[in-house]
């Protein structure tokens, strides 16, 4: 025993696996002092993985048993260090026979079984590039097989254009001498027609004459029809045009005090509504369960948005009837005002602006100031969900009109539905997602389209939007 302790590394373990003890060698070559090791479970020499595998409690349950086990094993060492040893665990038994410890003796060939590995790798990429050199040969063959193939074919193909060239060049001569031929012929036929030209022109350039003369006299009767027919219908479709537009003027104000009117009637009926239900579930709550509460709920809720889309709808009629009057606007005064406005009305989150020196314009400045909150509250809306409300208003000059537009880096929409956007209850967006009632782009077109101005937008999802609006520019 004294010999294997000095030329081996031992290390004795009792059947639960624990350490009782180890020689020298074995503590130089793990890394590790008596004191770490005595007491310790075998676990903390194996791979934490191994050392919860079944082949672990396998390998112990033979031990237990007294099965003597020998092969090479793979061990950590105290800095991670992976260790090999040709070793064997070797059961201790008593007097009856019965193991009551176990002792490893082994031989650190880390180094011989590196070398191995490495060998084998080695070995492995010799063998891999081998079979690639072998594929790319073959690759190599099948080019070369192709390009004489191709030009094989080319050959052919040559021998054939040859062939063709020399029917052309047979067809072509052919041809010229048929020219010639036909040359000479209508050379003849040129020479008949202007004899027989001259001979008409002797017989018959008095009567020609004649015949030129009642053609312009018939022509410039004709003319004279013609362009008094083209004024009668020039004037019919005028009149018709005119009447026309008057009765869709009539139209339109028809529509307009229907709308209004049907807006202000439904006011009374949507407050009774709400007010009742509001009295309904303070008077009597009491008596009604949480189903039905739910339902009030729904319907004071409901009646308050049905509200809001009756103001809107009210204000958007009444678009039709004001006066449009045309003053000097101070687009930078008024946008900063707006922005003022909106922002205390928010409180919570504050919008960064960056909002440029805007050209003056000439509007109705109530009607062009309701234009810009419309935009700007949707630019703040549509942009609640990121982190950073950014927002940009510019304007450019361009000839006879002055362009300005509302940036944000918002939700954004899809240009595919872009035909809905100034449409009245149109929405892009989900109620859940943004709240509105769908007729505040409405009433920007409608206001632009009164100033004799334009509006559009161009956007992609989730990157957010820019809304543009146009006004004359009166000293054009």
């Amino acid at each position: 025993m004294n010999a294997i302790d000095t030329t081996n590394a031992t290390i004795e373990f009792d059947l639960d696996g624990n350490i009782l003890n180890a020689n020298k060698n074995f503590i130089k070559i793990m890394g590790y002092t008596a004191k770490d090791l005595i007491g310790k479970h075998h676990s903390l020499l194996v791979d934490p993985a191994y050392a919860n595998s079944n082949a672990y409690q396998f390998f112990w349950n033979n031990l237990r048993k007294g099965i003597y086990q020998k092969d090479e094993f793979i061990t950590v060492a105290k800095n991670g260090k992976l260790i090999w040893f040709l070793g064997s665990y070797n059961p201790i038994f008593d007097t009856s026979g019965k193991p009551y410890g176990i002792l490893k003796i082994a031989t650190d060939i880390t180094l011989a079984k590196t070398q191995f590995l490495q060998l084998a790798v080695e070995t492995q990429e010799k063998e891999k590039r081998a079979s690639e050199l072998i594929i790319a040969n073959k690759e190599l063959a099948f080019q070369n097989k192709e390009k004489e193939n191709r030009a094989a074919e080319l050959i052919i193909a040559n021998k054939e254009l040859k062939f063709q060239n020399e029917q052309k060049e047979k067809r072509a001569s052919e041809l010229i001498i048929a020219n010639k031929e036909l040359a000479i012929q209508s050379k003849e036929k040129e020479k008949r027609a202007a004899e027989l030209i001259i001979a008409n022109k002797k017989l018959a350039s008095e009567s020609i004459l004649k015949e030129k003369r009642k053609v312009e006299k018939l022509k410039r009767a004709a003319e004279l029809i013609v362009t008094n027919q083209e004024l009668a219908y020039q004037e019919k479709r005028s009149i018709e045009l005119t009447l026309a537009n008057d009765e869709l003027k009539k139209a339109q104000e028809e529509l307009g005090s229907f709308s209004y009117s049907v807006s202000h009637d439904l006011r009374a009926p949507i407050r009774a509504i709400n007010g009742y239900t509001q009295i309904l579930i303070e008077d009597h709550a009491d008596s009604i369960d949480d189903d039905g509460k739910k339902i009030i709920q729904a319907i004071i809720n409901n009646s308050a948005k049905m509200g809001v889309l009756i103001d809107d709808l009210l204000a958007f009629s009444k678009l039709g009837r004001k006066e449009v009057s045309s003053v000097n606007v101070n687009m930078t005064a008024l946008v900063n005002g707006v922005v003022s406005e909106i922002t205390i009305e928010k409180g919570d989150t504050i919008p960064l602006f960056e909002i440029e020196e805007l050209a003056h314009s000439h509007g109705d400045p109530s009607l062009i100031k309701q234009v810009w909150i419309n935009l700007i509250s949707n630019a703040i809306k549509y942009s609640k969900y990121k982190s950073e409300i950014r927002i940009k208003i510019t304007s450019t000059k361009q000839n006879d009109k002055i362009i300005y537009s509302v940036k944000d880096w918002g939700a954004g929409f899809d240009m595919a539905y872009y035909d809905k956007l100034f449409g009245v209850f149109q929405r892009l967006h989900s109620q859940d997602e943004f709240t509105g009632t769908g007729i505040g782009l409405a009433i920007v077109q409608k206001i632009v389209n009164r100033h004799s101005g334009a509006v559009w937008a161009e956007s992609k999802p989730d990157a957010g939007a820019t809304f543009f609006f146009s006004l004359p520019n009166i000293k054009h």
